[in-house]
């Protein structure tokens, strides 16, 4: 009966444990929602966000082939330098105006958005350093492997995270970037470091680890 779940020790150990979780998963949903902007609706009938907009892209914007190194290098140099003052200013030259751009915090399809994204990472104070791992390149695709160390302040401390990511890149005949999409744990190497979303972001993480033996 229900009422043996208030009054068993152990089922109440695991009712209370299960809605924790229910509930940081939930919080975490909520505000991660907070944190994407998705101008463009997903693909009809589908509800999973970037990846059909991602997969919309890969269509939409199939990219030149012919990829200048100038190109690539002028890209690199401004991954590297993200958060300096003349980071929107840069990006607004590297943009096409038609694009998809997905980096786990901001899902736009138009220049501007991305502009004023990254003018306000630079307003916030966030220091960004970006090394180059390594670059592969096949046909119109572009992959850049790097690591990422950032220091921000989500509310009064100021925190520094490390993390690996990749960027797949396509650009247009006139060397504009029409797809930007990251691929990078945002969990660990953002949200983990929000102050309360942060020790949820934890807490569901501990339970896919796998106990020592």
């Amino acid at each position: 009966p229900l009422s043996r779940l208030f009054t068993q020790p152990s089922r109440q150990r695991h009712y209370r444990s299960s809605m924790r979780f229910a509930f940081l998963t939930a919080a975490l949903l909520s505000l991660g929602g907070c944190a994407l902007v998705s101008p463009t609706p997903p693909l009809s009938g589908e509800l999973d966000g970037y990846p059909a907009a991602y997969r919309a892209a890969l269509i939409d914007f199939p990219g030149g082939q012919d990829v200048a190194p100038e190109t690539l290098a002028r890209f690199e140099a401004f991954l590297r330098n993200i958060g300096s003052e003349d980071t929107h200013l840069r990006a607004a030259e590297l943009y096409a105006e038609q694009l998809h751009f997905s980096d786990a915090l901001l899902l736009a399809t138009r220049r501007a958005q991305v502009v004023k994204h990254f003018k306000s990472i630079a307003e916030g104070g966030a220091e960004v350093d970006v090394d180059m791992l390594e670059t592969l390149k096949k046909g119109a695709d572009v992959y850049l492997i790097w690591h990422m160390r950032a220091t921000f302040t989500p509310l009064r401390k100021t925190v520094e995270s490390r993390t690996l990511g990749i960027t797949h890149l396509r650009f247009n005949d006139a060397g504009e970037v029409v797809i930007h999409q990251d691929f990078w744990d945002s969990g660990r190497g953002f949200y983990a470091h929000v102050p309360l979303l942060g020790a949820g972001v934890r807490a569901i993480g501990r339970r896919f680890t796998p106990d020592s033996p």
